[in-house]
């Protein structure tokens, strides 16, 4: 079991993402002793899982090619720096 913190350390992500996720129902956490914590194999299968699809139609421009790397531009516009959280 992992704490909210160490699970957002152990993911990468803010522990306030960890929290949205047990919010949401996403991420099932357990109470103990006023704390959250989650079981890191519910939290690598979250991780493990594109965080969404985009729709079918969204995989070609309207004239019919196909789409950029979008998230791949961005990346190399940055520098390969992360957007602050």
């Amino acid at each position: 079991m992992l704490s909210v913190a160490q699970a957002a350390t152990h993911s990468g992500r803010g522990a306030e993402t960890i929290r949205r996720w047990i919010r949401s129902g996403r991420l099932t956490a357990h109470r103990t002793g006023g704390r959250l914590f989650v079981h890191q194999e519910d939290l690598d299968a979250l991780i493990a899982r594109p965080a969404h699809d985009p729709p079918a139609g969204w995989s070609r421009t309207s004239w019919g090619t196909r789409q950029p790397d979008w998230v791949g531009e961005l990346r190399r516009a940055r520098g390969g720096r992360k957007l602050p959280a």
